[in-house]
């Protein structure tokens, strides 16, 4: 989701809600969950929705509210964490596998492969899958960007 943060001579600024959600889900440690952000633009407020795990540390709270104002002050937007629970069993990532559309999807798709491809056939195009996210993972992730310029660095200190 789109939110509009302020408008200009030059147009209107838009803020990706989904790309703001990930940034701060990336920060969060394992036991906590990004359920939700939301944006508002004429106070430059970002609300940040966060479930907090069963055993609960406010010591752990008032260390993630203090990292998020502290890395999004230089934007000059403000921070506000709303504390959620809910049960584990509600979390996106926990159901079962058998339950999740597409794990079914990828059965029948390796099924149907077998069925048409062969064994080599499903061997060659499931190493073209893993091959393709593989490269994928390195140019668009910032860990795959981190590991490209370690080894370019590794190389330009090899050649010295």
């Amino acid at each position: 989701m789109l939110f509009l943060w302020t408008i200009t001579k030059r147009g209107k600024i838009w803020i990706d809600g989904d790309a703001f959600r990930q940034i701060v889900a990336k920060r969060l440690p394992p036991e906590f969950y990004c359920q939700e952000v939301s944006f508002v633009g004429d106070q430059n407020l970002l609300n940040i929705y966060i479930t907090l795990p069963e055993q609960d540390d406010p010591q752990k709270r008032l260390a993630l509210m203090d990292k998020f104002e502290g890395f999004f002050k230089p934007t000059g937007i403000a921070v506000h964490i709303h504390w959620t629970r809910r049960p584990p069993d509600e979390y996106p990532g926990a159901l079962p596998i058998w339950k999740k559309p597409l794990s079914w999807a990828a059965a029948a798709g390796g099924i149907a492969g077998l069925a048409h491809l062969g064994i080599k056939g499903l061997a060659w195009l499931l190493g073209s899958a893993i091959l393709g996210y593989v490269i994928s993972w390195i140019i668009l992730s910032e860990d795959g960007n981190k590991l490209i310029s370690r080894f370019v660095n590794d190389i330009k200190d090899f050649r010295r």
